[in-house]
């Protein structure tokens, strides 16, 4: 596929797949260590916002997948020549700036939902809050950027 709209595409194709093997695949890594409570891979309703009878797994998809089509939009603006790499530097600014800081914000004083701690509550005594997050989303950017780098080349 060539052009924006084939890149975005891709993006999204990669992302679901990522989603659903490597974003849920360290969610059971982590939940069985006890790092995280959830269960992989679940169809159980998310329960809020304008479909509350969604499935959390076709939700976590839907969403990955756009962050995806915007990885597939700066995949040539983002730094390294390898799409694992793109991948991996895409993952850890999406932990950062999505999950640490604009999400927290956005659930709060937009759709006010019960508040969510920026920077996943980090207040300098514990810095392990913030691991489980940051391995979710970064396993998931290298795998959106092996899987776009494999479609892209087909």
């Amino acid at each position: 596929m060539q052009g924006t709209f084939g890149r975005m595409v891709l993006g999204f194709i990669a992302a679901a797949i990522s989603v659903l093997i490597v974003h849920q695949g360290i969610i059971y890594i982590l939940s069985n260590f006890g790092m995280v409570r959830g269960t992989p891979w679940t169809m159980r309703p998310i329960g809020y916002g304008p479909f509350p009878t969604l499935p959390l797994l076709a939700n976590s998809v839907f969403w990955g997948g756009l962050w995806g089509a915007l990885f597939g939009l700066l995949y040539d603006k983002i730094p390294g020549t390898l799409s694992w790499l793109k991948g991996l530097i895409f993952g850890i600014l999406v932990v950062v700036f999505s999950n640490w800081i604009f999400l927290p914000l956005i659930r709060q004083y937009i759709f006010k939902y019960p508040p969510q701690a920026l920077f996943a509550g980090f207040n300098g005594s514990n810095p392990m809050v913030l691991l489980p997050g940051f391995l979710i989303l970064t396993g998931f950017g290298l795998g959106l950027g092996i899987v776009y780098g494999i479609l892209a080349r087909r």
